[in-house]
């Protein structure tokens, strides 16, 4: 079943620019596919069939080797997955994973080549998305380099503060997810936990749970890690 244009839209801020004759079209074509958690979306290598609009739930983006999983992105409703190659030619380059149950609106590539040659407000549509994705993906590389993994993990602990209405959390990923997030193996993120633990910033208080017991101190091993950005508020103090 396709989108309406309307909630096309309202997932997509973007399409703003582009006319409702096109928008149409585009919803027209569309069709809403639903993954469980852990499905595969496509694989790197794959044929780029269609764009990815996801509209609810959450997918990671990883390029996978034989030693190792790098996280690129990841992408809540709203997010647009496949640009790259479908607006620039080639392959999927890194592997699109469900990481809970999500629903996405799919548009065929046959479609977004048509409109991108017959169409000049989805052109731009296509560039403004691919210089958005070049710049989240600078934002990685700043963010895998301008900090350690200790920086980073602490300031993804502190943002996760922040949206709890107690001191308690949780990783809300498993330890893998986040080294793959982190750009770092697993056992890094084990040994992480344990020096905020002995800096006295978290606590443990049961099986993939903590506690926060000093935000300040948590907040200083984070440093500037770019990471520090998705903390919305003061949190626990």
């Amino acid at each position: 079943m396709p989108i309406t244009t309307e909630r096309l839209r309202s997932l997509v801020p973007a399409l703003e620019a582009v006319s409702d004759r096109v928008l149409a079209q585009l919803a027209r074509a569309s069709a809403v596919r639903r993954y469980r958690a852990k499905a595969v979306l496509y694989r790197a290598g794959d044929l780029a069939d269609g764009l990815y609009v996801v509209m609810a739930g959450r997918v990671i983006v990883r390029r996978e080797t034989a030693s190792r999983s790098e996280m690129l992105h990841t992408e809540r409703a709203g997010g647009v997955l496949g640009e790259i190659p479908v607006f620039g030619g080639g392959r999927f380059p890194a592997t699109a994973t469900a990481l809970e149950p999500t629903e996405c609106c799919y548009i065929p590539t046959t479609v977004a080549e048509r409109l991108l040659q017959d169409e000049p407000s989805f052109a731009r549509f296509a560039l403004q998305r691919m210089a958005a994705r070049a710049q989240s993906l600078l934002q990685r590389i700043d963010e895998l380099t301008a900090s350690t993994v200790t920086a980073r993990l602490a300031a993804f602990v502190a943002a996760r503060a922040a949206t709890s209405e107690t001191r308690e959390l949780t990783l809300g990923v498993t330890q893998e997810e986040l080294a793959a997030e982190l750009g770092t193996a697993r056992e890094v993120i084990v040994r992480g936990i344990a020096r905020l633990i002995e800096a006295g910033a978290i606590a443990r208080t049961g099986r993939s749970r903590f506690v926060v017991r000093r935000l300040a101190t948590l907040r200083a091993l984070a440093g500037e890690a770019p990471l520090l950005s998705r903390d919305g508020g003061d949190g626990v103090e």
